[in-house]
C-alpha cells in the first residue's frame, strides 16, 4: 500500500471476484493485516505502483487501514493515534480523517491541513517537501544554486559596508561647513559677470542657545526618536527602499537627523544608491563617534530653512527677526515643517500648506509629551512670519544687476532648480542678456529722466527687451532703486515682472487683433465722437457705458482703424471690442502673452487696458506681433551649467502659433501709423526705420506706457509711481517736462526711442511685411443726435442710465452701433464693401503704401 486509494498494500490481495481474502473479516474493519489480495499493477509497464513512488513515507502507510469494502472500491481510514479524537464515521465513501494530529510537522508535505494533504500529488525522486509549489518543482541542481547565489549576494554586500566603514574617514563636526561654492551670473557672451550669488546667510550658536521647544520642534518634524535611534532608521530604511524599487528611481529617503547631517555636511544631494550607501554609513559612524547633542547642533546649524537662511539663528531672524533662544514651540514648528520643503513651505509663499505642516509638527510634540494638548486647538493659527526679502546680503554693483539676479532665481527655481543649488552648488548661469543693450537701457532711463528722478523720490519706471520668436530677453531695467535708496525711498518692486499697472492704450492692439480674426477690416470707417454711450455695458452689466475721447482732440467724425489706432480713439475702440466679443478679446490678450494668471475684466472697459499687467508680459505681446503672430515666452537664463560642467537646464527657445500671420501683418501696419502721425511721433528712430508701437495713458495720469518693436527687437516701457497697485498709484503730475501730467507719448516714448536707437547700433534695417487688409470693409450709419460730454476725464467711467438698447447674448452692441456695409461696385465690375472717405484726414500719410488686395 502507498497512501493513495487506487493502490493495495503488499499484504493485501485479492483470491477470487471480490471476497475478503481472510475468513471472518469484517468490512470496514481496520484491523492492520486485512488486505485484498490481488496485486495491483500499475498502467506504466505493468509495474507495481509501489515501484514508481520509491520516496512514500511508509510510516504514514502504517496508519491507513481498510474501512469497507465492495465489490468495486475499498474505503480506506487513518488509523488514529492514542492521543487523537475518533471522528464522526464517514458516509461518502471517501478517505476521511477521524482526528486531529497534535504535530502537523510529522505529516508528509509540511504545514498544511490533511485534506490538501490528500490532494497533493506524490512526492518525486529530488523534489522538494516545503516551499511554494513552483519552487518544489524546480530541480535540486537549480535551487540549490540558487540559495548559493543569494548567499553569495549577502556576503559581497556584507563585505562592501565593511570596506565602506573602515576607509570612511569623519571630521570634527566643528569642522564641517555647509559645502559652499557661489554660482555666478553672466552676459550672454558668456564670460562677464553681471551678479554673483553665494553669500550664505549663516550663524552658528550653540545647542544651548537654541530654545528647548524649538529642539522638539526640530525631532517631530524630522526624526521623533532621534535620541532612541543608532544614528539611521531600519524601519525607515526598509520602507524608503520598498517605495523607490518600486518606483525605480530614488524618490523616498527615510533618513534621520544624523543621515540629514551627512549628506548635507559631506555628500553631494544627487539621489542615487551610491550617496544613500554613504550617507548611511556615514552616519552609523557619526553616531558612534558623537553625542547626539554634538550631531544635533551641526545639524541644527547647517539645514537650509528657505529664503536664504541657512541654520536656526539665521532662520529664526530672517522669519520672526528674532534669536532662536526667544522662539516659542508655535514659532518654532513653523520653522521646522519649512525643513521638508523650504520654498514649497513658506507661509508668506504657500500659507494653506504651511498651516497643515504646523499643525503635524504641533500634533506630534503633543505625542511624544513635548507640548501641552492644551496648547492646540483646532482652530489655532500660525504666528505671522515677516514679509519674504530677497536679498541675501550680496554687495551688488547695481540695482539693475539685483532685479536681474532675483528675477534669474525665480526662473530657475519654476524650472525646478532648488534654492540650495542655486546658492551652494556653483552654477554658472548664462543669461540672454546683450551687455551693450543692458547699458543702452540705463543709459535711456538716466538720461531722459535726469532731471525728474531727482525732484520725484518714487517716480518708477521699468524697461524691458526681448528678441522676438525666441522670446530671449536684451535688456532687463527693473528700477532706479534696490532696497534704500539715497533718497531714501526703498524699493523691491521690479517694474517689468513685479509691477502689475494698468497699462491703458498699450492694450489696444489685443483688441484690434481679435476684431480683426472676427472678420473686421483696417479700411472699416466708423464713427468717432467725442462721447458715446453704450446701453447696458456698465461695469457693473446694468445702466450705461459712457466713453470719451482725449479732450485735446474730441470729435474726430469718421476715419477707418487705421487712424483710430494712430489717434488711440476710445469711442471707436470700446464698440470695436464689443464687436469682436469681449471673451474673444480676453482669450486673444492671454494667447499673445500676457499671463494665465493675470485676471482680465469681462466687460467693455477691457480695451481701454484698465487691469492691472505686467511690462514683461506686454513685452512678450509686441514681440508676437513682430514675429508674425507666433508667441514666444519672455526669459532671461539660456542655459545652467553646474560645477562638474554639465549643461542641467536651457531656456525655452520655440514659439507658436497665437494669431494668423495676416492678422499680425495688418496690426503692425496700423501700429506704423502711431510713429508716423499718431500720439506716438516722439517714437520716430534716429535711422528713420520702419518702426511700430502704441502708447498708452490711463484716466488720472496714474500710469503712462510706449511698447514698440522692429523686426529684431520688441522694448515696453512704463512709468508709475507708488508701489505699483492698480489702485494705489499715484498721479504722474507735477513732473517736471510733463506739464500736466505724463502721457504715454511723452517720457515713456522718449525713452523707448533712446534705447532703440542705442539698442540697434549696427543692426541692419528691415522693412515689415505688406499689411493683408483681411476682413469684410464696412462703413459706420450716420449717428443719432450728438450727446452731450459729461466731463472732461480723459478715458472711459460707467454711468447708470436706464435704456431699451440690449446688447445680444455674445457681447455686441445693437444694430445702431454696429457699423452698416454700402455696396459699390469695384473696378472688375464685382459687387463688394468699400469704405467712405475720412471727410478729416488720413493718418496713412507718410505709410508704406501696398495695394489693397480686396480692391
Amino acid at each position: 500500500m502507498n497512501g493513495y486509494p487506487n493502490s493495495r498494500s503488499d499484504g493485501d490481495t485479492r483470491h477470487d471476484g471480490g471476497a475478503p481474502g481472510r475468513a471472518g473479516a469484517a468490512p470496514g474493519s481496520t484491523a492492520h493485516g486485512d488486505a485484498d489480495q490481488t496485486s495491483v499493477r500499475s498502467d506504466r509497464r505493468g509495474q507495481p505502483v509501489n515501484s514508481m513512488y520509491d520516496t512514500t513515507d511508509r510510516a504514514a502507510m502504517d496508519r491507513i487501514g481498510v474501512r469497507e469494502r465492495t465489490a468495486n472500491s475499498t474505503t480506506y481510514v487513518r488509523r488514529p493515534r492514542p492521543d487523537d479524537v475518533p471522528a464522526a464515521a464517514p458516509t461518502n465513501g471517501v478517505l476521511e480523517r477521524v482526528g486531529e494530529d497534535p504535530d502537523p510537522s510529522t505529516r508528509v508535505g509540511g504545514r498544511h491541513s490533511r485534506a490538501d494533504e490528500a490532494k497533493q500529488p506524490p512526492v518525486r525522486p529530488g523534489q522538494g517537501r516545503r516551499g511554494p509549489m513552483f519552487w518544489r518543482n524546480r530541480p535540486q541542481w537549480l535551487r540549490r544554486l540558487v540559495m548559493f547565489g543569494l548567499l553569495f549576494c549577502v556576503l559581497m554586500f556584507a563585505a562592501l559596508v565593511a570596506v565602506l566603514y573602515s576607509f570612511t574617514k569623519v571630521p570634527l563636526p566643528a569642522t564641517v561647513n555647509a559645502a559652499e561654492q557661489t554660482s555666478i551670473i553672466t552676459y550672454a557672451d558668456r564670460t562677464t559677470e553681471i551678479a554673483k550669488i553665494g553669500t550664505v546667510n549663516r550663524t552658528d550658536v550653540p545647542l544651548s542657545e537654541v530654545s528647548v521647544d524649538v529642539q522638539h520642534a526640530v525631532l517631530a518634524a524630522e526624526n521623533k526618536n532621534f535620541y532612541s535611534e543608532p544614528g539611521i532608521s531600519p524601519k525607515g530604511i526598509a520602507r524608503a527602499l520598498w517605495v523607490n524599487v518600486r518606483g525605480g528611481e530614488i524618490a523616498q529617503g527615510g533618513s534621520t537627523i544624523t543621515q540629514q547631517y551627512a549628506k548635507n555636511a559631506y555628500l553631494t544631494q544627487e539621489r542615487t544608491f551610491s550617496r544613500k550607501m554613504k550617507e548611511i554609513v556615514l552616519a552609523v559612524k557619526l553616531a558612534r563617534k558623537y553625542s547626539k547633542e554634538e550631531i544635533l547642533e551641526s545639524y541644527l546649524n547647517t539645514i537650509y530653512f528657505g529664503r536664504g537662511a541657512y541654520g536656526i539663528e539665521a532662520a529664526s531672524k530672517t522669519y520672526f527677526g528674532k534669536s532662536a533662544k526667544d522662539l516659542t514651540a508655535e514659532e518654532g514648528a513653523v520653522i521646522a515643517g519649512l525643513i521638508r520643503s523650504p520654498n514649497g513651505l513658506d507661509p508668506r509663499v504657500t500659507p494653506a500648506a504651511a498651516e497643515r505642516r504646523w499643525h503635524e509638527v504641533l500634533d506630534t510634540m503633543v505625542a511624544k509629551g513635548w507640548l501641552d494638548a492644551s496648547r492646540l486647538t483646532p482652530d489655532k493659527k500660525p504666528p505671522v512670519t515677516l514679509e519674504r526679502d530677497k536679498s541675501n546680503g550680496m554687495a551688488l554693483s547695481s540695482p539693475q544687476a539685483a532685479y536681474i539676479r532675483d528675477q534669474v532665481k525665480d526662473e530657475l527655481v519654476d524650472a525646478g532648480i532648488t534654492e540650495q543649488q542655486i546658492n551652494l552648488e556653483g552654477l554658472r548661469i548664462q543669461t540672454s542678456i546683450d551687455q551693450g543693450r543692458q547699458t543702452a537701457a540705463y543709459l535711456a532711463v538716466t538720461n531722459v529722466l535726469a532731471k525728474p528722478y531727482t525732484t520725484v523720490p518714487d517716480l518708477r519706471t521699468g524697461l524691458v527687451a526681448v528678441e522676438p520668436g525666441t522670446g530671449r530677453v536684451l535688456a532687463w531695467y527693473g528700477g532706479s532703486i534696490y532696497g534704500k535708496g539715497d533718497n531714501g525711498q526703498t524699493s523691491y518692486v521690479d517694474n517689468v515682472s513685479g509691477a502689475q499697472v494698468p497699462p491703458g492704450s498699450t492694450f489696444k492692439p489685443i483688441t484690434l487683433a481679435a476684431a480683426l480674426q472676427e472678420g473686421a477690416s483696417l479700411k472699416s470707417v466708423y464713427e468717432a465722437p467725442d462721447v458715446l454711450r453704450i446701453p447696458g455695458k456698465a461695469t457693473d452689466g446694468s445702466g450705461t457705458y459712457v466713453v470719451r475721447n482725449d479732450e485735446e482732440h474730441g470729435n474726430f467724425g469718421y476715419i477707418d482703424l487705421i487712424e483710430a489706432t494712430a489717434e488711440s480713439v476710445n469711442t471707436v475702440y470700446v464698440p470695436l471690442g464689443i464687436e469682436a466679443g469681449i471673451d474673444n478679446v480676453v482669450s486673444t490678450a492671454h494667447a499673445l502673452g500676457v499671463a494665465k494668471d493675470v485676471k482680465l475684466t469681462d466687460d467693455a472697459g477691457v480695451t481701454l487696458g484698465r487691469d492691472g499687467i505686467t511690462a514683461k508680459s506686454m513685452v512678450a505681446v509686441y514681440g508676437t506681433f513682430a514675429n508674425g503672430g507666433k508667441a514666444a515666452v519672455p526669459h532671461l537664463v539660456d542655459r545652467v551649467i553646474d560645477s562638474k560642467g554639465k549643461v542641467i537646464y536651457e531656456g525655452p527657445t520655440t514659439s507658436k502659433n497665437a494669431i494668423p500671420a495676416n492678422v499680425a501683418a495688418d496690426v503692425t501696419y496700423a501700429l506704423q501709423a502711431v510713429l508716423k502721425n499718431g500720439t506716438g511721433k516722439a517714437a520716430q528712430l534716429a535711422d528713420g526705420r520702419p518702426a511700430a508701437g502704441k502708447t498708452g495713458t490711463t484716466d488720472n495720469f496714474r500710469t503712462a506706457w510706449f511698447c514698440g518693436y522692429v523686426p529684431q527687437v520688441a522694448a515696453c516701457v512704463n512709468m508709475f509711481r507708488g508701489d505699483g497697485g492698480v489702485s494705489k498709484a499715484t498721479a504722474l503730475t507735477g513732473i517736471p517736462g510733463a506739464t500736466g501730467g505724463v502721457y504715454g507719448g511723452g517720457y515713456p516714448a522718449k525713452i523707448w526711442k533712446a534705447f532703440m536707437d542705442g539698442a540697434l547700433t549696427g543692426v541692419t534695417p528691415q522693412g515689415f511685411p505688406p499689411p493683408k487688409y483681411g476682413g469684410t470693409v464696412t462703413n459706420a450709419s450716420p449717428s443719432p443726435t450728438p450727446q452731450p460730454t459729461i466731463s472732461s476725464e480723459p478715458t472711459a467711467s460707467p454711468e447708470a442710465t436706464d435704456t431699451a438698447d440690449v446688447p445680444d447674448r455674445r457681447g455686441r452692441p445693437t444694430a445702431r452701433f454696429l457699423p452698416s456695409t454700402v455696396a459699390t461696385s469695384s473696378p472688375d465690375g464685382q459687387v463688394g464693401p468699400t469704405a467712405t472717405p475720412n471727410p478729416r484726414r488720413s493718418k496713412n500719410d507718410g505709410l508704406p503704401q501696398f495695394e489693397d488686395p480686396a480692391g
